[in-house]
């Protein structure tokens, strides 16, 4: 299947190409941009936290990817947590939760090359 191709079925459980998963991500989040101005405020961020597990989703797509352990476990624990928070307290400490987590990821991959910041 190439990147021009369609599914004719419309079963969304077909199996698609990494490009189409990677068009469908690309529309999600040009349509959560338009959503997002009128839309609740909180919807914005937690369609960005949707978007990283449909980024993470491509390797399950194409098994030529060497796979990132780190990305599919983030992937399961916003696909886990995301939809099921009751309050915007409850999603901002999920969120900052994940951001410590790709902060610890960074350093580990990246250590000291990462400059500080000038001011």
């Amino acid at each position: 299947m190439n990147a021009t191709s369609t599914r004719k079925s419309g079963d969304p459980s077909e199996p698609r190409s990494v490009e189409e998963h990677i068009f469908e991500v690309c529309a999600f989040l040009v349509t959560a941009a338009r959503g997002c101005v009128d839309e609740p405020h909180m919807y914005g961020p937690m369609r960005l936290m949707d978007a990283v597990s449909r980024l993470a989703d491509i390797y399950s797509k194409d098994s030529d990817l060497s796979s990132d352990s780190f990305l599919v476990r983030m992937k399961k624990e916003i696909d886990g947590n995301l939809f099921y928070l009751d309050s915007d307290e409850e999603f901002v400490a999920f969120v900052d939760k994940i951001v410590l987590e790709f902060t610890d990821e960074i350093r580990r991959r990246y250590g000291d090359s990462l400059e500080e910041p000038k001011p």
